[in-house]
């Protein structure tokens, strides 16, 4: 039987174990995959931790992971991708789930998947969904383009890794929020650092003469506040973790954006091209997801964690 990585009760990374499980029948228009690698996100810890409430009446054991890349083992016989081709065995894949990434095989619908790029790698490929289509939702919903200079939080993360780098794509410039150790690495993807804490909107100003005309936050408070500062308007503010700010202060969220395949290939396709850098910061090993999960935590990452079963 597959293995998966599990947890009994909400908690600390330590809840987690690794067991076997059943892989169920396949739907019509479902897909088996065999992972090769997943990402992990804050969200999977916050769920994990109980922080994320799950679904009234969701059974233990529980799955964690959202991002996959993978092989296909079977396909449905009404298993199409996006565009209307069908899926085929020993197809490279890409996609999200809930709750059930970290595993050697899944099951999901065909609406949760697209071709991986064939020079893509499973690592960076099984990172891209939540940091990839959360930073084309934000770039969407606050109509990024040439005449942007764009405040950026946790820039070398995950998320503003990839927003940083598709906004620049699309003409923005960009102010990135890092720490001291990750300043080298956005000046090399074309992002202008500044050090996170007290005075940043002083500290913007001081690097970057233009207004900043839009704000994406990813770690809280204090980018909204150092975005109101400089004086842009609360509409052209997109947090993904400051929901009270959104009704003290009137700004944006992406919320439930709508994930697509053709969203996720586009990501992709930029990332195989070498337009945007996908930066791996660790790679575990199932047996080692409480490690994984834990790194996860320390926060101040420059880049990825992903997970090979």
């Amino acid at each position: 039987m597959p293995r998966a990585a599990l947890y009994d009760s909400v908690g600390d990374p330590d809840v987690l174990y690794v067991g076997e499980v059943e892989t169920p029948p396949l739907g019509e228009n479902e897909v088996c995959v065999r992972v090769k690698a997943a990402g992990l996100n804050p969200v999977d810890a916050k769920t994990r931790s109980g922080l994320i409430p799950a679904p009234p009446g969701a059974p233990f054991p529980r799955g964690t992971g959202s991002d996959f890349a993978g092989v296909v083992v079977a396909a449905g016989p009404e298993a199409t991708y996006w565009d209307g081709a069908p899926v085929a065995a020993a197809d490279e894949v890409m996609g999200w789930t809930t709750g059930a990434s970290l595993r050697e095989e899944l099951v999901v619908p065909d609406t949760d998947l697209a071709r991986k790029p064939v020079g893509l790698q499973f690592e960076a490929a099984g990172a891209l969904s939540t940091a990839g289509l959360t930073a084309l939702a934000g770039l969407r919903l606050l109509d990024i383009g040439p005449d942007d200079t764009v405040l950026v939080s946790a820039a070398a993360g995950g998320v503003g890794m990839v927003y940083s780098q598709l906004a620049i794509a699309r003409g923005a410039a960009v102010v990135g929020t890092a720490s001291r150790s990750n300043h080298e690495f956005l000046r090399s993807i074309g992002v202008v650092p500044v050090e996170y804490g007290q005075g940043l909107a002083d500290r913007v100003r001081a690097v970057q003469p233009a207004p900043i005309t839009a704000v994406q936050d990813g770690v809280g408070r204090e980018t909204v506040l150092a975005g109101l500062e400089l004086g842009v308007d609360p509409e052209r503010i997109c947090t993904i973790v400051d929901y009270p700010a959104i009704q003290e202060f009137g700004i944006r969220t992406t919320g439930r954006y709508e994930r697509r395949p053709e969203d996720l290939l586009e990501v992709a396709e930029q990332v195989e091209r070498g337009d945007v850098r996908i930066r791996i910061e660790r790679v575990f090993p199932l047996e080692q997801v409480v490690e994984a999960y834990a790194l996860l935590a320390g926060r101040h990452l420059a880049g990825k964690i992903v997970v090979t079963p």
